[in-house]
């Protein structure tokens, strides 16, 4: 086993938990096979405050979230409200809602231009692509929110098409 490489016949595929703010990038982690509650806890524990940290948002930020079933768990729902009571849910993958969805939109159409061999080589270039995300990118998302939840309410919760 030691001398077979992992390779991929199409790209594949690997999922990416990470957060962002108005002022840029915070922690990105992969997420090894199906994420249970306690996977999502510990990369909540393990990246959460550091990212606020490293964005200098420690005692201020807002924890943006879609309504994932496995955020709605009980050890889920504690750990939040005593290690960040300031929590907003969004329906999943709510491009209008959401606007982690419109970057991680944008990085897939960046890491996924040339074929990937391996998982591993695939989460690197999303890692080197996470890494040049700036702080503008992010705010073109977040500064036309307000037009886009008066588009949904509009469109009475239906899609606005962005």
């Amino acid at each position: 086993m030691k001398n077979l490489k992992p390779t991929l016949k199409h790209g594949g595929s690997i999922m990416i938990w990470g957060c962002i703010s108005a002022a840029g990038v915070g922690e990105m982690t992969r997420i090894e096979g199906i994420m249970k509650k306690e996977d999502y806890l510990h990369i909540l524990k393990q990246h959460l405050h550091k990212s606020a940290e490293k964005l200098g948002i420690r005692d201020t930020f807002k924890f943006y979230q879609d309504n994932d079933p496995k955020r709605k768990f009980h050890i889920v729902k504690s750990w939040l409200l005593y290690k960040c009571p300031k929590v907003l849910q969004t329906p999943p993958q709510s491009h209008d809602l959401n606007p982690i969805e419109n970057l991680w939109a944008q990085l897939k159409s960046r890491t996924w231009k040339t074929l990937s061999k391996s998982k591993v080589e695939l989460e690197e270039k999303i890692k080197k692509e996470w890494g040049k995300i700036t702080s503008e990118d992010i705010n073109k998302y977040i500064s036309n929110m307000p037009q886009r939840l008066r588009e949904v309410i509009r469109r009475r919760w239906y899609p606005a098409g962005y």
